[in-house]
């Protein structure tokens, strides 16, 4: 990490220390699943130097809603496309993480089956610093990439529940909606149900962030307009206009309901509420809701007041899972 970043002081207590090696996590063989400057695990958060208390940001949801290609995605624009931000990518300990969910990415965009989605075991923590157009005004961001799978695990298991303290302790959380199960109901019925049923548990535990921005991220858009247009088609392979309008009518009211899910657990403005293709950023042609959803979760900082012997490090570290 550059030395503008490093001066150090660790959670912002003005402590001042030398930069600590990578965790100890991130040097194990590649036989045990793990790369040097990989994703980390909430145990070795602590690890990671901040001369201020860094924003974090959650994103939740149940499996293949897209979050991990999110992560991608910003950090491909990060890297090659920061001015859509009026941002600079000054460093991260977490690049290996990062480059995996940018080759997952890669892997989506061009329909191949994406195995190795964020799993279980696997460390959900990243970390960004980044800087104004001019690099100055430095701030770190803390990214919780958790596994789809254990939020579903949560449905039903109130002790997974009381342990995701990144949810809890969360200055910004994106709640991710799929698209694709609103696109026929026989699959929205299902997904509505689970959906409903996390975020209850969540409630009903007291998890949610008290003072937290809260977004809901609608994801895949870009599956909208086909299937739409199939759904359409007659059996001459025209396209029905009214057929077309009904299904879109249905899509929206599905839409609607999932909104309503989540403004019966959290309060939600309807500017937070983004339609987003997490694979929308061809250069040229970015997708206009995710870039501005990154803008808001990354170039606006977001603190929480809290008294100054509350470390939301070590209490994100001693109550996660490990």
């Amino acid at each position: 990490m550059s030395n503008e970043v490093v001066g150090l002081k660790l959670d912002g207590t003005g402590e001042n220390t030398t930069k600590p090696s990578q965790p100890e996590v991130q040097e194990k063989e590649y036989t045990e699943g793990y790369f040097r400057y990989d994703a980390l695990k909430d145990a070795d958060v602590n690890n990671l130097p901040s001369d201020s208390r860094p924003t974090l940001i959650t994103l939740f949801g149940i499996s293949e809603c897209g979050k991990t290609t999110f992560v991608g995605s910003l950090f491909a624009i990060l890297r090659r496309r920061p001015n859509l931000l009026k941002t600079t990518f000054i460093d991260s300990d977490t690049l290996t993480g990062f480059e995996r969910r940018v080759h997952q990415r890669f892997l989506s965009e061009d329909g191949q089956s994406v195995i190795q989605r964020t799993q279980r075991k696997a460390g959900s923590i990243l970390n960004a610093v980044l800087g104004d157009v001019h690099g100055d005004n430095q701030h770190m961001f803390v990214i919780s990439d958790l596994s789809g799978e254990i939020y579903l695990d949560a449905i039903s298991d109130k002790s997974v529940v009381v342990q995701q303290t990144a949810v809890k302790y969360a200055d910004k959380l994106v709640i991710f909606a799929d698209i694709e199960p609103l696109l026929k109901a026989k699959s929205y019925n299902s997904y509505k149900e689970n959906f409903q049923s996390l975020l209850a548990r969540f409630k009903e535990n007291n998890m949610f962030p008290a003072n937290a921005d809260v977004y809901v991220a609608f994801n895949k858009t870009d599956m909208v307009e086909p299937a739409s247009i199939e759904a359409a088609k007659t059996e001459n392979g025209e396209i029905d206009d009214e057929k077309k309008k009904e299904f879109i009518k249905a899509f929206e009211k599905r839409k609607r309901a999932i909104v309503d899910i989540v403004k019966e657990c959290v309060i939600i403005p309807d500017d937070y509420i983004y339609e987003i293709s997490s694979l929308g950023i061809q250069v040229g042609d970015e997708d206009e809701q995710l870039i501005k959803l990154f803008t808001e979760l990354f170039c606006k900082k977001k603190h929480k007041l809290l008294p100054a012997s509350y470390n939301w490090i070590q209490n994100l570290s001693k109550n996660g899972i490990r």
